[in-house]
């Protein structure tokens, strides 16, 4: 585990002035955790093959992340949409390098990369206070929080599989499924037939729920006990959250009055954050003995 970063994330979040304005502290805690711990985490074991990038990338980034810690300091406007645009052109920076680097890297890695700029879009939306389409700010606001996780982590645990024709299979399944969700999310927002959503969500979730099971079966054939643990205990984060995400895609068919848009992100992003992308980046970072 990358202690600096996760040292320099809980100390800026303690210590510097989050401004909460669309939703509770917590989610912005879920979203500045990507820039500032996992994504750096991430593409560090990404770009194991590249110790030159990789340096840049763990010793450098969780800095430049701090950038969108500062925007969040400050209420929504052109001051903080400058500084959001700041990490939003170093990711642009990592997509340029990833699509030079397509031939050598996995698909699902580069896939991670272009899904943290979106993450980086709506982050930069959301603080220049702009709702496209739109959206309610608290929507924007989650979508760049879906975009870390259920869009560049996911990806990058697709990445770290072992190369398979399932891996590559499930790989290409998530062009298809967050592309789909993405615009079943759309179409509802504009109102359109609830039924693309719903076809959209239970088929990523469905892709998601193979990628779990993919880590899972892997972790059969660790040694080490703890990496074996925790990659078992992030796929079950994973099949649990996805579960949530399902239940609430279909909520144009079946009515729950306890499934709220509130107690989502409570459990959904929770299980997302700390559930399977902490415990899959960190029994990825146990090395075999």
């Amino acid at each position: 585990m990358p202690w600096a970063a996760l040292l320099l994330f809980v100390s800026s979040c303690l210590l510097l002035p989050i401004q909460p304005q669309w939703g509770p502290a917590y989610l912005y805690w879920i979203l500045l955790a990507g820039p500032v711990l996992f994504v750096p985490w991430g593409l560090g074991l990404l770009t194991e093959q590249w110790p030159t990038q990789q340096l840049m990338i763990t010793r450098l980034l969780p800095f430049t992340g701090l950038t969108l810690v500062a925007a969040f300091c400050l209420p929504a406007g052109w001051i903080a949409a400058s500084l959001a645009g700041l990490w939003l052109l170093t990711v642009a920076g990592i997509g340029i390098w990833a699509v030079r680097r397509f031939r050598e890297l996995p698909l699902a890695g580069l896939l991670a990369v272009l899904f943290l700029g979106v993450a980086a879009a709506w982050a930069f939306a959301d603080r220049w206070g702009w709702q496209p389409l739109g959206f309610d700010p608290l929507i924007v606001l989650l979508t760049a929080i879906h975009f870390h996780y259920a869009g560049f982590a996911l990806a990058l645990m697709t990445a770290l599989l072992p190369k398979s024709s399932l891996q590559a299979a499930l790989s290409k399944g998530l062009v298809v499924g967050v592309g789909g969700v993405a615009v079943g999310i759309t179409s509802t927002q504009l109102q359109g037939p609830a039924w693309l959503e719903v076809a959209a969500v239970t088929l990523m979730v469905l892709i998601g729920w193979g990628i779990a099971a993919l880590q899972w079966h892997e972790a059969r054939n660790v040694r080490q006990v703890g990496r074996k643990i925790l990659l078992r205990l992030g796929s079950l984060a994973l099949f649990c959250g996805l579960l949530l995400a399902l239940l609430y895609g279909w909520r144009f068919a079946h009515q729950w009055s306890w499934l709220t848009i509130p107690w989502m992100y409570a459990t959904h992003g929770v299980l997302n954050s700390v559930g399977f992308t902490l415990l899959t980046f960190w029994g990825r970072s146990i090395k075999e003995e």
